[in-house]
């Protein structure tokens, strides 16, 4: 008669049994999550999220969400007796050269709102800035944030 024997890996087996699957899921968890590349067209309205850069294709313009420089808007979850403003910094570069920062300002009160920037040969406009904070301690951090623009050429 037969009998069926257990046999426990020797120790270094089980270390490879045990470290292989470690190490492959650390090495998963190690490496920074890579957004896909943003690519828009002249004229054509896109979005673009915190701390990312988008392409203009045939404009050899690169913008880049580089900061929330201030975000006083009104929160959702309150009422308010005035809008507040909101200020985004936007890195641009244009034909391989040194970026430049361009600054948008959504200010309501006449003469305060910058809501268009030229860049070279091309006007930059800011449509709109999400998310509006919800309660007055709320901060966003600049990835939860997304600007919708425009670049169009400048007439």
């Amino acid at each position: 008669m037969t009998s069926a024997r257990c046999r426990r890996p020797s120790g270094s087996w089980a270390w490879v049994v045990i470290a292989v699957p470690v190490l492959a899921l650390t090495g998963c968890q190690s490496r920074a999550a890579q957004a896909d590349p943003i690519e828009a067209g002249l004229g054509q309205l896109f979005v673009l999220p915190g701390g990312q850069e988008v392409t203009i294709r045939g404009a050899d313009l690169r913008l880049r969400f580089t900061g929330v420089l201030e975000d006083s808007r009104c929160p959702t979850e309150v009422e308010c007796f005035w809008t507040g403003q909101a200020r985004i910094a936007v890195d641009a570069e244009q034909r391989q050269g040194v970026p430049t920062s361009v600054e948008f300002n959504t200010n309501p009160a006449p003469g305060q709102s910058k809501l268009t920037n030229e860049v070279g040969d091309y006007t930059v406009e800011l449509k709109s800035l999400d998310p509006y904070p919800k309660t007055p301690d709320d901060s966003p951090a600049l990835t939860d944030y997304s600007a919708m623009l425009l670049v169009q050429t400048t007439d």
